[in-house]
């Protein structure tokens, strides 16, 4: 089903030509041409700084190196917490 999916760019989703009716795909697929045409025009436009790929894709990029920090850091104290579990239960054990 996923030759039915044209992609979209960057602030337009992909195209899911599934639920549409196949004599209408040519016309929804010129269409989203035209959105993504029309869209890379109007951030031409804009200011560097108001455009997409630097407000919601450099938040998307904070975003995820923070999930992956966060991740480390919970890794750590994992490690962390089993040491201290090992050291308590060899200690209980004696």
């Amino acid at each position: 089903m996923t030759d039915n999916i044209i992609p979209g760019y960057k602030g337009i989703m992909d195209l899911d030509l599934n639920l549409v009716h196949p004599k209408f795909h040519k016309i929804a697929i010129e269409q989203h041409r035209k959105d993504i045409y029309n869209y890379k025009k109007e951030q031409s436009l804009l200011k560097p700084h108001l455009r997409y790929e630097n407000t919601v894709e450099k938040v998307n990029k904070i975003h995820e190196m923070d999930n992956i920090a966060n991740k480390k850091r919970q890794e750590q104290r994992n490690k962390e917490d089993d040491i201290r579990y090992a050291t308590y239960i060899q200690k209980n054990n004696n």
